[in-house]
């Protein structure tokens, strides 16, 4: 048992929950907020000796809650470790604003806590039993997955609404915060696919965040879909069929070639592998030679239209029930329909967001993992 007092400041309260009972568990007294505005008032209070702060806790955010510490005469030193986000924007805030640590995201973000904690009052490793690996409860995993569709079911009330006002700022935040922590829940409960795509998802909704003006039709449209396919994830037996689609393949057909390699850094962000093909002749020839998981077609093409490509690819044996989604800069009515027609599944218009088109594919390729194609 140690004398160390640590206050963990986290929206969420599974989470909240899960890092309290890890630190309890290690020998420290724990007390728990869910705003930066409740942390400062406990602080004033009573200095804890740590603070364990989640990287989105609201009101004020993290950077300005650290910021204000450092600020104080009694909590200028006081240890500030700030837990994992993949947005390196805020990782960057938080560590400019002078937090002591700001940790990275990993596959064991619970041992990663501990370290730091470890690290910040020099003990012994003894003493935090470091080797004893965190394992989530079967309970907090049925917790995680239960609560879930609830989560979703208020991230698309803040889509909705979002919808109507693009520039309600207030729903835009909430929709980000609410999908950051059902990342992180998925990740602390290993599950992996959920983990990927609600990240992707989180990637686009921090996206709009910070560049309001991206929000459109195309990208409220693509997190609905992502939303309603979060739903179907998180329920059995969809969960159990589904795969990390780390390193999935994806084929562009596109005759610029700014745009293709734009289309491949897209699905780097997501972990997918594109292959380029610069005219619909070596789209078919691609296509033919081995199975991609889904597909990119330009409309305006060369030879033939992004269209014509389609209905020949859909003849292929590999490729009847291959997602392919279209891209186009002509964004019309006219086009939707014949996308339908010719056997495509969706449609992007350019300019597209590059987060968008990766959250897409990535869309596209769980659905062709569940046959919701």
């Amino acid at each position: 048992m140690t004398n160390k007092r640590i206050l963990l400041v986290h929206e969420d309260q599974l989470l909240g929950n899960m890092y309290r009972e890890r630190l309890e568990h290690s020998g420290f007294a724990v007390e728990a907020t869910r705003s930066g505005e409740a942390a400062l008032r406990a602080i004033a209070e009573r200095p804890p000796d740590l603070v364990v702060l989640d990287a989105v806790t609201p009101d004020p955010a993290p950077a300005r809650l650290i910021a204000t510490l450092r600020a104080g005469e009694s909590t200028r030193t006081l240890p500030v470790v700030v837990l994992p986000t993949a947005r390196g924007q805020l990782a960057e805030a938080a560590q400019t604003a002078g937090a002591t640590r700001v940790l990275k995201r990993t596959a064991n973000p619970m041992a990663d806590l501990m370290d730091a904690v470890e690290t910040t009052f020099g003990l012994q490793p003894a003493i935090l039993s470091k080797s004893l690996p965190f394992r989530p409860d079967q309970s907090w995993i049925t917790m995680g997955l239960d609560s879930a569709p609830e989560t979703i079911t208020i991230l698309r009330r803040s889509l909705q609404a979002l919808s109507r006002d693009a520039n309600d700022t207030a729903c835009l935040r909430e929709l980000f915060q609410r999908i950051h922590a059902l990342t992180e829940q998925m990740a602390m409960l290993g599950q992996k696919p959920l983990f990927t795509f609600a990240s992707a998802v989180e990637a686009l909704a921090f996206d709009l965040l910070r560049m309001p003006t991206q929000i459109n039709a195309s990208t409220i449209r693509t997190l609905g879909q992502s939303l309603d396919l979060l739903a179907t994830l998180v329920q059995e037996p969809q969960r159990s069929r589904v795969q990390d689609p780390a390193y999935g393949q994806v084929l562009v057909v596109d005759d610029e070639d700014g745009v293709a390699r734009l289309i491949q850094a897209a699905m780097r962000l997501v972990n997918l592998e594109a292959t380029t093909a610069a005219t619909p002749t070596a789209g078919l020839t691609a296509l033919a030679a081995r199975p991609f998981d889904m597909v990119f077609f330009d409309i305006g093409l060369p030879e033939m239209s992004g269209f014509d490509l389609c209905t020949r690819a859909r003849a292929l044996p590999l490729h009847q029930k291959t997602p392919i989604v279209f891209i186009t800069g002509m964004d019309t009515l006219g086009n939707r329909v014949q996308s339908n027609l010719s056997g495509g599944n969706d449609f992007v218009g350019k300019p597209f967001n590059v987060v968008e088109l990766g959250l897409k594919a990535l869309l596209w390729v769980y659905k062709g993992q569940l046959g919701l194609v």
